[in-house]
């Protein structure tokens, strides 16, 4: 028996699904560039109602939003700003392999992988 087990979603959709998915900037997420071109995001972090309360024990009953910032790199700025609720992730990664010199395939591990990590935390939604 594991005690542990790898949590996995109830619903895998496809390649093919995953690619006509159309990204969505999180209406609560802040956003802003930078100066030398970077984006600089600013999100809520989800965190669990136990330690929801130890936070607000500990921040002496006051019931502050937990704000993250992440700042991305110029990679990671240009899919950002690509990102409008239209495009589908599919033309996202053509766009991205058209404006730097990185392979369609390169692009779509990078794209992919990077719009996974945006919706784990929150910034982002697929629909």
């Amino acid at each position: 028996m594991k005690l542990f087990r790898n949590k996995r979603p109830a619903y895998q959709i496809s390649r093919e699904e995953a690619l006509n998915c159309i990204p969505e900037i999180i209406p609560s997420v802040h956003w802003q560039h930078l100066e030398n071109g970077d984006v600089l995001i600013e999100y809520q972090l989800a965190i669990k109602p136990m330690l929801q309360a130890i936070f607000k024990r500990f921040n002496q009953g006051k019931n502050e939003e937990i704000k993250k910032k992440l700042q991305l790199d110029s990679h990671g700025s240009r899919v950002f700003s690509f990102i409008n609720g239209e495009k589908t992730v599919r033309e996202i990664i053509e766009e991205f392999a058209r404006a730097t010199t990185i392979t369609r395939q390169e692009a779509e591990l990078s794209v992919t992988t990077f719009l996974r990590e945006l919706g784990k935390r929150g910034i982002i939604i697929l629909r």
